[in-house]
């Protein structure tokens, strides 16, 4: 099908040359009715680049649609799995609730959050489907495109009809050496006709290229708004993914340092693998301790300010990022960990949004190493 497609391509752009050298010779006719000018061989060009264009466009938009019908095939196939694993998660952690170990609350925070993760999917699947694919699949046959090919078409019949009749022109007029009457009726006649066709062609032709020009923007604008459509349903299924990770991280992150804080009051000989810090902050942390001004507890923040660390010891962080903060110092700086990372940081940088697990003496364990 694709060779045959090929070939029917060749043979219409052979035939737009062989028009065009049809239309130079008329224009030495020397007939003012058949005298084809720079503006109408223009329209001609025009035309056959806007079916072209036209035609790539189409091809375009069948492919997106395409990708995307195999791409949501497969994606629906994996949030199966995804959702499977989400659900089996929630179960060992109901099923454990009464467990003194941490596994069995993470299990449940882990599918819990999964299976907001595969909410999200569905809905990007769903405009992906609804607001791109489908809209995309009614342009490439909607009547506009359609409509517009149909009169490039006839203009192209039209077009041969009228190099068919050009050529009988030309035959009559290299003949024309009979001056009887009814060789001079006769070239008349095609004469005419010649001139009616031409007046016709270039009519339809004004009429399917304005038509073909109207198709050619609408398909370039709706095919990026579609695109457009599709890398924002992408970016906010990603946003939230990773809102929703980071989030699990630092609940699973804290969870082990209270585990392991506990384990650290039982047997003061395990050492805390703590980042170091620089003097600065050291000393922040002395005169915080000395005055008493002491969380009794850790709890969880959200970043609405990014912060880069400008020194040893602190903590660079981006905005939505979670922050398990251990301790909050007079001075305006505070001390936690984010993504696997410990430091310090401005305590106006973050917002809190959970309190933790009480940890007034493990705040002193943890300060005392």
């Amino acid at each position: 099908m694709d060779a045959i497609k090929k070939q029917a391509s060749k043979l219409r752009e052979q035939v737009a040359r062989q028009q065009q050298v049809i239309l130079r010779q008329l224009g030495q006719l020397g007939h003012e009715g058949v005298m084809i000018d720079e503006t109408d061989m223009h329209c001609h060009q025009q035309l056959q680049n806007l079916y072209k264009s036209t035609r790539a466009a189409k091809h375009f938009q069948r492919d997106i649609v395409r990708g995307l019908e195999g791409f949501i095939s497969t994606s629906k196939k994996q949030m199966v799995r995804a959702r499977k694993l989400a659900e089996d998660s929630c179960k060992y952690g109901i099923e454990n609730q009464d467990s003194t170990h941490a596994l069995a609350r993470i299990a449940s925070n882990f599918g819990t959050s999964h299976a907001a993760i595969e909410d999200h999917g569905e809905t990007m699947l769903g405009i992906l489907s609804y607001q791109v694919s489908e809209p995309l699949r009614a342009l490439m046959n909607g009547a506009p495109l359609e409509d517009a090919r149909h009169l490039t078409h006839q203009y192209d019949r039209m077009s041969q009809e009228f190099e068919i009749q050009a050529a009988e022109v030309i035959r009559r007029q290299s003949k024309f050496r009979d001056s009887s009457a009814e060789s001079a009726l006769k070239l008349r006649n095609a004469e005419k006709r010649l001139s009616e066709l031409k007046s016709s062609m270039l009519a339809l032709g004004r009429e399917a290229t304005a038509a073909m020009l109207s198709v050619e923007d609408q398909q370039q604008e709706s095919t990026f708004q579609k695109i457009l459509s599709m890398v924002d349903a992408e970016r906010s299924y990603h946003q939230n993914a990773v809102a929703l990770l980071e989030k699990l991280h630092s609940e699973m992150i804290l969870v082990e340092h209270t585990d392991y804080s506990s384990l650290q009051s039982e047997n003061p000989s395990i050492k805390d693998n703590i980042s170091p810090v620089n003097d600065e902050k050291v000393s922040i942390r002395s005169s915080s301790q000395n005055n008493g001004d002491k969380n009794d507890s850790y709890f969880l923040a959200k970043v609405i300010h990014s912060f880069d660390s400008q020194a040893e010891g602190e903590l660079t962080l981006e905005v939505d990022d979670h922050v398990v903060v251990r301790q909050v110092a007079s001075s305006g700086w505070s001390e936690g960990e984010c993504k696997g990372n410990k430091g310090w940081f401005p305590s106006a940088y973050v917002t809190k949004i959970d309190r933790v697990v009480p940890a007034s003496k493990l705040l002193e364990n943890e300060l005392s190493q």
